[in-house]
């Protein structure tokens, strides 16, 4: 777990989350502060519709970090009954099987990345962590597309949902959501498959799909084990470029495929830390084929760590070929020993403990994003409406990372010469504009004179008409 210092600044990210700090306009400026548009411009196809993408996009994100979590109470409330746009406008969006949201997570990310890694106080000599881990994401619909039960481990229940499998990353200081997965279980009663009756089955939602199009793909993984999602979305980010030192993982998914993944990377500079519970598993110590607590009872009387109040052992072995280490520890001595492996077998306890501690941060973002931000709340009876649903509460989170990160801990100097050349300027040239439009007002009032009239007169004169005409141009190019 991390430190109690570490805990209370993720848990500052919660003052960000309320409804008065956060609209679309600030969720539109954080797009423009990470220069979206180009990784956006393959969406153009949604303008022809009638709107922009990225100010629908927008609008969604703003809507669950602010009180509306829904479109229709977004639409109702004072804010949204100005709106020109329709609610078929954002569920169109949602249920769009020609969005890969996917990508639109990844370029936002790199986009995150590009604009941090630019600050000063960034420490590049801080590691950096891929951490995997699930949660059961609870609806209420059984005709919800592909909804089955699973076994939810903090209640020790089956519960009507989906599994999500998360990634996320962490710099030194952000926790970043980078990519995840739905999945559901078949279980073993073949009269009940996903514990749902055939009837019930059948009158589920359903959707024909393009075979191997973005929705089909995410389609199939929910049936896929998620040990092979684990390892598909590892290798996504090594192929995409990101500084990874160790990869953080609980008992459910160390395991040998992993390990092999992990030490077959290039120069091999990633490990991999992660809690163990297979007790017949052997490994190779001295010379002899011996499982974890067989090794436990050789090695002895424990250490203490003072400063952590622990009590371990250690011990380098091999398994499957790989040198790894294993470390057991205890709180006291009437605590069971819980097992930790690493292959980095360069590691203190004290220095294990500080790394994997960081492994914390998803169980935050899992209670935060599912309390704050709408993650999982979707009702919706298209499965593509809930995988755009839980990306844009991951983009919320995303962003709000950004606004806190900057700030509480940066410079700002990156965010503010990212957004000076366009949000700044955008911003300038609508309070011009406003005020050229009030002033003109004014004058007409003076005047006793229609508008319209001293427009026209106005725009008679040539060098009056252009000033005018490049002032509306500036407002209305940020438009488009």
């Amino acid at each position: 777990m991390l430190r109690d210092k570490d805990i209370k600044k993720i848990q500052e990210l919660k003052a960000d989350f309320t409804p008065g700090r956060v609209s679309a306009e600030d969720i539109f400026s954080r797009f423009k502060a990470l220069k979206l548009s180009e990784g956006l411009s393959e969406f153009k196809w949604f303008k022809t519709r009638g709107y922009d993408f990225k100010m629908v996009l927008a609008l969604l994100v703003s809507m669950v970090v602010s009180s509306d979590k829904t479109v229709n109470s977004y639409l109702n409330s004072p804010t949204g009954e100005g709106s020109t746009m329709g609610k078929d406008v954002f569920y169109r969006l949602k249920n769009s099987p020609f969005i890969c949201w996917r990508m639109l997570m990844w370029h936002l990310v790199h986009r995150f990345l590009t604009v941090t890694s630019k600050d000063s106080d960034v420490d590049d000599t801080s590691s950096r962590y891929l951490i995997f881990d699930d949660t059961t994401l609870s609806k209420t619909g059984k005709r919800i597309e592909k909804i089955g039960k699973v076994w939810d481990h903090v209640t020790n229940s089956y519960v009507l949902g989906f599994k999500l499998l998360v990634m996320m990353y962490w710099d030194g200081k952000s926790s970043i959501p980078l990519d995840f997965s739905l999945h559901r279980e078949k279980g073993k009663n073949q009269e009940r498959p996903f514990g749902m009756s055939k009837k019930q089955i059948r009158k589920q939602y359903s959707c024909k799909r393009i075979k191997d199009s973005y929705t089909a793909k995410r389609v199939e993984e929910l049936d896929t084990n998620k040990i092979q999602m684990v390892l598909r979305m590892f290798f996504t980010a090594i192929y995409r470029g990101l500084r990874v030192d160790y990869v953080l993982v609980d008992s459910w998914f160390t395991c040998d495929a992993l390990i092999q993944a992990i030490r077959g990377v290039k120069d091999k500079e990633v490990h991999l830390i992660g809690m163990y519970k297979f007790a017949k598993t052997k490994f190779e110590y001295q010379g002899k084929s011996l499982t974890h607590a067989q090794i436990n009872n050789m090695l002895g009387k424990a250490r203490r760590c003072r400063s952590l109040g622990y009590q371990y052992k250690q011990a380098k072995v091999l398994y499957q070929g790989v040198e790894i280490c294993l470390f057991f520890s205890r709180r006291g001595k009437n605590d069971k020993w819980k097992v930790l492996l690493t292959t980095d077998t360069k590691l203190t306890f004290k220095g294990l403990i500080g790394h994997y501690q960081v492994r914390w941060v998803v169980e935050v973002f899992n209670r935060e994003s599912k309390q704050l931000l709408n993650l999982g709340r979707c009702q919706s009876s298209n499965f593509d409406a809930q995988v755009a649903e839980t990306t844009i509460s991951m983009i919320a989170y995303l962003l709000l990372t950004l606004r806190f990160r900057y700030d509480n801990y940066e410079s700002k100097g990156a965010l503010y010469r990212s957004m000076n050349a366009d949000v700044l300027r955008e911003t300038l040239d609508r309070r011009l504009w406003g005020l050229f439009i009030e002033l003109v007002c004014s004058i007409c009032e003076v005047l006793e004179m229609d508008a319209d009239d001293l427009l026209e007169k106005m725009l008679a004169n040539p060098k009056a008409e252009s000033m005018i005409i490049a002032l509306c141009c500036s407002v209305m190019v940020k438009d488009d």
